[in-house]
């Protein structure tokens, strides 16, 4: 009787020092029979048939992980996937096609929800008809109807879903996935930078410096959140300093490849003008909104 060997999960990462990938591949299968929805092993088996030559079958899982990223909300993997696909064959041209067409339907769907709040809130409920023999005591008055929170990862959907598809495609091919570890400075204040940045996984913590020259926190952003954008967007230098909180993964996007994305698709300026105000915007409220809570 042959035994066959037995590959445990637990020793992947010596299978892929001794580039043994068929005994890593193994191991990741026994383990996807336990978790068979396990998404994060879904990714490293995806990576590890890259790395073996087997990118037709890396591309069917990468594509399979795109669809549920973005059906689930998580955009900005969902997006950092899209990228790996076409880091492996960039002909993978439907890929990114496939993704837009889910971003618009995921925000058409998110208008609609936000639309549909909006009117219950405008639309009071009567009071109930009561006779004076049955006139109940008074009750306290109902809550005020809820405002309509944006959906994490709204940011990311609003920008990447208002590229046209050919724009998106050439963005996700020549974008950047890093990763940094906790406590390093990705981007410093007063610095002059060429690149935005995504947050795919992780938190970083936002520090800038008040008109009195104090260290203000500024904000904690986590996966699906951009900065680094007023560098790249107006020339000036960094108006912050980003630190990981904890091991971050980002998507960097250049300010070379968004020039030369908006000379080939000109309407694609708009989209980094409109996203580039609402971001000062938002800036400008938050840094106000310290200073009037400082003693």
């Amino acid at each position: 009787m042959i035994l066959r060997p037995r590959y445990r999960i637990e020793e992947l990462d010596q299978y892929l020092a001794k580039r043994d990938y068929g005994a890593a591949l193994s191991a990741i299968a026994e383990e996807l029979k336990k978790h068979p929805e396990n998404f994060n092993l879904l990714l490293r088996q995806a990576e590890i048939l890259g790395m073996a030559g087997d990118r037709g079958h890396a591309i069917e899982v990468y594509r399979n992980l795109a669809r549920h990223f973005a059906k689930q909300g998580r955009y900005s993997m969902a997006i950092a996937v899209t990228n790996k696909i076409l880091r492996l064959d960039p002909s993978q041209t439907e890929a990114a096609e496939e993704l837009q067409a889910l971003l618009a339907a995921q925000k058409e769907e998110e208008e609609k929800a936000k639309s549909r709040l909006l009117q219950a809130a405008r639309t009071p409920t009567p009071p109930p008809r009561v006779t004076v023999s049955q006139a109940p005591a008074p009750e306290p008055p109902p809550p005020p109807p809820a405002t309509p929170q944006p959906a994490p990862e709204s940011e990311a959907l609003r920008f990447f879903s208002a590229f046209p598809s050919p724009a998106l495609t050439e963005l996700l091919g020549s974008t950047s996935v890093r990763s940094y570890g906790p406590g390093h400075a990705i981007v410093r204040e007063g610095e002059y930078g060429d690149s935005l940045f995504l947050i795919v996984e992780g938190n970083v913590v936002v520090e800038g410096t008040d008109p009195h020259g104090k260290k203000v926190t500024l904000a904690t952003l986590g996966p699906g959140d951009f900065f680094g954008e007023v560098a790249v967007l107006t020339g000036k230098p960094r108006t912050a300093t980003v630190v990981a909180q904890s091991p971050v993964t980002v998507i960097e996007i250049s300010k070379e490849i968004l020039a030369e994305i908006c000379q080939r698709h000109p309407e694609v300026s708009a989209v980094l003008d409109k996203f580039y105000q609402e971001r000062a915007n938002a800036t400008v409220s938050v840094m106000l909104a310290r200073l009037r809570e400082a003693p």
